[in-house]
C-alpha cells in the first residue's frame, strides 16, 4: 500500500467471529513452513457501527474497509451487507455480485443463459441425496464420463473438492462437500490449460496459465497456499486473438454478475482451442503467490499501483 497516500489500519476476524485490532502483529500472521497462521489472544477486540470502527474505545477513523477475505462471510456478500449497513465504502463487489461469484451453481446457470461457454454441470442438495441417492447416482452416470468433479456449491481456495475417477468414490466426495455447502456441484472434467485474467475496474489483464507441478490432481489449497507446488506463467503463451477473446469473455462475465472492481476469471483453453469458463473470483488472492497482482504486474500496473486503484474506485 502506498503509504504517502493512505494509512493502513489492519483488522482481523478470529474463528469464533470476533473483530480484532491487528496494529503491530501483522508480521505474526505470515504463513511460515506451510503452517497457516494464528491470530494472537492479545489482540484488541474491535466494535463497528455507523458511528465509525472502534478498537480501545478509540475510533480508528477508518474511511474505506478493503475486506480481503475468501469463502462464506468473507466474499460471498455477508460483510458487504454488513458493511452497507454501516454506510462503510468497501473495496470489491457488492452484495449481489459478491452472492451470485460465490455460488458456483448460479454463476454457472447465469453463464448458460447469456450463452458464455461453461462446464457442464449438475446441482442437488444435500437432503435430496439424503433420500434419493441411487436416483442421483443414475443421473448422473448418465450425464456424465469419469472424471467429474464434486464440489460445494459456496466454498473458497478449493475446500471441499474432489475429483471423482470411480463411481465407488462419489459417495465419499458428495459427503466431504456437504461439510462445506449443502449445495453440491457436480461438474464435467474439463481437459486443458488453466488460463486466468484479471479484472480492475473496467479494463481486463493480460492473461497467465496456472501449471500444476507434483502428485496434486487439480489446483487445491495446498496447491495454491502451502507447498509451492504450481507454476505460474504470466503472460501466458497463447496467439494474441486467443487472448483477446478471453479478455473479453472475463469482462462479459463480470458485467453479467453486476461486479465492481476486482475479479479473477479463471477458464480451461482446450486443445481445440475452445474457450470454457470455470469460474469467477471476487476477492482474488493478494499473496506472494498469488496470480491476480502477476497478472497485472504483467499489464504495467504494479502491485501498490493496483491497490491505489482499487481503493480510488471505492472511496
Amino acid at each position: 500500500m502506498d503509504r504517502e497516500k493512505f494509512e493502513p489500519v489492519p483488522l482481523g476476524i478470529t474463528q469464533s467471529g470476533q473483530w480484532v485490532s491487528l496494529e503491530g502483529l501483522t508480521k505474526e500472521l505470515a504463513i511460515v513452513d506451510g503452517k497457516l497462521p494464528v491470530i494472537p489472544d492479545r489482540a484488541p477486540a474491535v466494535t463497528v457501527n455507523r458511528d465509525g470502527v472502534f478498537a480501545g474505545g478509540k475510533n480508528l477513523d477508518v474511511d474505506v474497509m478493503f475486506p480481503v477475505l475468501h469463502g462464506p462471510y468473507g466474499e460471498d456478500g455477508t460483510v458487504q451487507g454488513l458493511l452497507e449497513m454501516f454506510d462503510i465504502p468497501y473495496v470489491g463487489a457488492g452484495v449481489l455480485a459478491s452472492a451470485i461469484g460465490m455460488d458456483k451453481a448460479t454463476c454457472k446457470r447465469l453463464f448458460v443463459e447469456a450463452g458464455i461457454p461453461t462446464v457442464d454441470f449438475d446441482v442437488f442438495f444435500w437432503s435430496e441425496w439424503q433420500s434419493y441417492k441411487g436416483e442421483i447416482t443414475s443421473r448422473l452416470t448418465d450425464e456424465f464420463t469419469l472424471p467429474i468433479f464434486v464440489k460445494p456449491s459456496r466454498a473458497g481456495s478449493s475446500n471441499g473438492i474432489s475429483k471423482v475417477k470411480s463411481w465407488s468414490e462419489l459417495d465419499a466426495a458428495v459427503s466431504l462437500a456437504k461439510d462445506f455447502d449443502e449445495k453440491i456441484v457436480i461438474e464435467a472434467f474439463a481437459p486443458g490449460r488453466e488460463i486466468e485474467c484479471g479484472i480492475l475496474g473496467d479494463k481486463a489483464s493480460r492473461v497467465g496459465e496456472v501449471r500444476i507441478l507434483g502428485d496434486h490432481e487439480f489446483y487445491d489449497f495446498e496447491a495454491k497456499y502451502l507447498d509451492n507446488s504450481t507454476e505460474l506463467i504470466v503472460p501466458a503463451k497463447i496467439p494474441v486473438e486467443v487472448e483477446r477473446e478471453i479478455q473479453q469473455l472475463a469482462l462479459d462475465a463480470f458485467s453479467l454478475i453486476d461486479g465492481r472492481g476486482i475479479a479473477r476469471v479463471d477458464f480451461f483453453l482446450q486443445e481445440n482451442g475452445e474457450i470454457i469458463l470455470n469460474e469467477l473470483n471476487t476477492m482474488p488472492g493478494f499473496t506472494a503467490t498469488s496470480m491476480y497482482p502477476r497478472l497485472w504486474d504483467a499489464t504495467g500496473v504494479g502491485y501498490k499501483e493496483v491497490i491505489t486503484r482499487l481503493i480510488e474506485l471505492h472511496s
